[in-house]
């Protein structure tokens, strides 16, 4: 009975997987759809074992959510409202609000998931790493740029606690290769490999280590040592990478020029005129100046995105004196315009008073 049992609910998630994977799929170079099939294969099993565990709680019972019309499962919309009445009315439940969040997830209501892993957080005292990591996804769905920003840390501190956590290792692959660091990416994303996943989780990651230039089992140095930004003088393999549509910037520091130590640069491109999430960025710890760096394909944000394609790029710099990506006072920033074929990019970062 248990054998038949555990056969069922296999196929149950699997059916479900068909549906959702196929077409996002088949959309897999539009960041967007990457980021939702990725969440997709990895939440709805997750989903699945949370739905069941709170569904035997006795107290599902009285709450009338048990089934839905006509006796038949309830869809996710269908759990949300009597599951949030409950949570109401009984608000110290951890479990309920984990999957109230899961739940927000999978319809596409990010910012009232973050709300709800928050209560896990508070109610824990921020030790739940899986809430963490739900808040982190949340945000991130939400608004990408946040990968790089609040949501970032967060996963990083998933990781620090939990370094085989799935999702963190994705995540963090995703704002480590965003950020320049491509190694880090690497070894994230094999260490990813290294777990259970399911087959088309399989098939994201092992494109997002073939655009690094690595393979699941190669050695990172050697795969990847290239694709890793520098801000020293080009190598010969650099000068050949740029040709293929590399953005060389060099980068002067205007007065007063002194930056408080643990000042951070962040470089930003974008397709210009377009909002929403930026199209590369890296970010350079300890930056001096004058500075000549390069963004390339690696630095993409988000998969599908390459520099390689576009003909012209709006660029911003920012060495920021908080070390955050928002802008404050006592930054130094500089923007222009890099167009195929032009050459470096020469920009003076003027001091934001």
């Amino acid at each position: 009975m248990a054998a038949g049992f555990v056969a069922i609910c296999v196929f149950l998630v699997a059916a479900a997987l068909a549906c959702v994977a196929p077409p996002l799929w088949r959309d897999r170079g539009k960041p967007a759809s990457t980021a939702a099939l990725t969440a997709s294969c990895l939440l709805i099993p997750v989903l699945a074992a949370l739905t069941y565990l709170q569904s035997s709680n006795h107290e599902w019972a009285h709450a009338g959510i048990g089934a839905g019309e006509g006796g038949s499962p309830p869809a996710v919309e269908e759990l949300i409202e009597p599951l949030r009445a409950r949570l109401e009315a009984s608000p110290d439940d951890p479990r309920g609000w984990m999957l109230l969040g899961a739940s927000y997830i999978q319809v596409e209501r990010y910012s009232e998931a973050a709300q709800a892993f928050d209560r896990v957080l508070g109610l824990t005292g921020g030790r739940d790493m899986d809430a963490l990591m739900g808040k982190a996804e949340a945000l991130i769905l939400d608004n990408p740029e946040r990968l790089l920003q609040d949501a970032g840390e967060m996963v990083e501190q998933v990781l620090q606690t939990d370094p085989a956590n799935p999702k963190g290792l994705w995540y963090g692959g995703l704002r480590a290769s965003a950020t320049g660091e491509s190694v880090i990416a690497v070894q994230r994303w094999r260490a990813m490999l290294e777990g259970p996943v399911t087959p088309e989780v399989r098939a994201i990651v092992e494109g997002e280590l073939n655009r690094l230039g690595a393979s699941a089992g190669a050695s990172v140095g050697a795969s990847v040592g290239a694709s890793v930004g520098t801000s020293g003088p080009a190598s010969a393999e650099e000068g050949a990478a740029l040709a293929l549509g590399n953005v060389e910037l060099r980068l002067s520091l205007g007065p007063p020029a002194s930056p408080p130590p643990g000042a951070v640069l962040f470089v930003v491109a974008r397709i210009p005129g377009q909002v929403g999430p930026p199209l590369a960025a890296k970010r350079v710890d300890g930056a001096r100046f004058p500075l000549q760096i390069r963004l390339s394909d690696a630095d993409a944000m988000l998969p599908g995105a390459k520099i390689s394609d576009q003909p012209e790029l709006a660029i911003t710099a920012r060495l920021s004196a908080s070390g955050q990506t928002a802008r404050n006072a006592g930054d130094y920033e500089a923007q222009g315009t890099w167009q195929t074929g032009q050459g470096a990019l020469e920009l003076e970062l003027i001091h934001q008073p």
